[in-house]
């Protein structure tokens, strides 16, 4: 009986045992549509782990965390400390954003960071322009709890969720997390700017909201505060245009300091080089059209006395990102983006003529309003309205910025006004005329 008993002893000792324990992924097999996946658990001491024959580094406490890029379609993990030769392999799967649900899946609540700057929190779950809340920097911590289409929910406080794309996020490996919450705030004043700062122990998802002159800016997961929600009012003044920043916990809000009798104003001829734009009835290519409504704009400012300048002079290539850096760099108060419209193949082009304007923030609307009610006075092209659009030019808040299409291309009726001799000399005047009653409306 003492043989049979110590035999057993020996070989319950030689059985091969796991030296470590994977809490997360929790299952062998998983489809998601992230480009990234975490491992975390606790290696034993004095044992090693191995994934895909890259040795795992771990804490004291034995606690080890590490993520992976995942390709397209299957990936396969090998989990081994090299000991006993016991491998758990794991696959996951990484779904095209086709083969995502449309329908909201809920899970409990997991951390993650920004894997970039500039990721988009929007306030619905589609890529639609006016659905921006603000623009998080790298490293941003946020809390998930859902998925649709190719987003991730982003818990923000108990009433109110946001969302941003589920390639612009990655676990949180950190240990030992730090609370986010409310240190201190202060104002930087001098003759350039004002700003407003707020401290936080690292970086938060926040929002910003501009309304009847006053900005509202919410910072969320701030465990001080209640409804673990920041909340910040500030009053601006003409012309109302701010620049806000969350970089080290710090949420930095900046107030230009502008002299309006005398703006710098900036020129943007839509399209240029490799991209030409619709093409006319006539094989006009618009960002001809555009360039020449430019330089007639630019002799017409220049001839009233405002400082003037253009974001291209030629038949150049200039990408929306370096127009809006250019306006930024130069301290551009005013944007003006000319164009000319087209529609869709399908429609019909006898139906869309006339001129309208484009804004994004609200504090910009004046402006379009009275550009375009001065543009089609000088045109004499029918009106049709300002609206609200999502483009790129046009969206920074560092500057007052409209999108002007003057006429239809493809119209020909609007063809007679464009190919008229003194059409871009009306562009100037009704764009200019329109700058000028803004200015005067503000400087009241």
């Amino acid at each position: 009986m003492k043989r049979i008993l110590l035999i057993l002893i020996c070989t319950f000792c030689l059985l091969p045992v796991n030296a470590y324990e994977v809490a997360f992924p929790q299952k062998k097999a998983l489809s998601l549509v992230s480009n990234g996946i975490f491992f975390v658990g606790k290696v034993d001491k004095h044992e090693s782990l191995w994934i895909n024959e890259q040795k795992i580094q771990t804490k004291k406490n034995g606690s080890f965390a590490e993520s992976f890029k995942l390709n397209p379609g299957d990936n396969t993990f090998y989990l081994t400390n090299k000991k006993n030769n016991i491998v758990d392999k794991y696959t996951i799967t990484r779904l095209a954003p086709s083969e995502a649900s449309a329908n909201l899946v809920e899970f409990p609540m997991q951390e993650c960071k920004t894997s970039d700057n500039d990721v988009i929190l929007r306030s619905t779950p589609e890529n639609f322009g006016m659905n921006r809340m603000s623009y998080l920097p790298l490293n941003t911590d946020l809390r998930i709890n859902g998925m649709k289409n190719d987003f991730v929910r982003v818990y923000l406080n108990k009433n109110l969720s946001g969302w941003v794309a589920s390639d612009s996020v990655i676990p949180e490996q950190r240990e030992n997390k730090i609370l986010g919450e409310y240190k201190s705030e202060g104002i930087n004043s001098d003759s350039i700017s004002e700003t407003y700062k707020f401290k936080f122990t690292k970086n938060l998802p926040y929002s910003t909201k501009f309304e009847d002159n006053l900005l509202y800016t919410d910072v969320y997961n701030v465990t001080n505060c209640p409804n673990e929600t920041f909340h910040s009012v500030i009053e601006l003044k003409p012309p109302y245009c701010y620049s806000v920043k969350m970089k080290d916990g710090e949420l930095s809000i900046k107030l230009p300091r502008v002299d309006m009798s005398s703006p710098k104003i900036i020129i943007d001829a839509g399209h240029g080089g490799k991209e030409p734009g619709a093409v006319g009835c006539m094989s006009d290519l618009e960002k001809d059209l555009n360039l020449k409504a430019a330089k007639a704009l630019k002799k017409e400012l220049k001839s009233r006395d405002y400082k003037v300048l253009m974001t291209r002079n030629s038949d150049k290539y200039i990408s929306l990102k370096d127009r809006v850096n250019f306006t930024k760099d130069k301290k551009g108060i005013i944007f003006i983006s000319l164009h000319m419209n087209s529609i869709p193949e399908y429609a019909d082009p006898n139906t869309h003529k006339g001129s309208e304007t484009y804004y994004y923030n609200e504090f910009s609307k004046p402006l379009a309003k009275s550009v375009q009610l001065a543009l089609t006075k000088s045109l004499g092209t029918r009106d049709n309205g300002v609206k609200q659009a999502s483009f790129a030019v046009i969206r920074p808040t560092e500057y007052v910025g409209i999108l002007v299409e003057t006429a239809f291309l493809i119209n020909p009726e609007d063809v007679e006004i464009y190919k008229s001799k003194d059409y871009f000399k009306k562009v100037s005047k009704g764009v200019t005329n329109g700058i000028e009653t803004y200015l005067n409306s503000i400087n009241q």
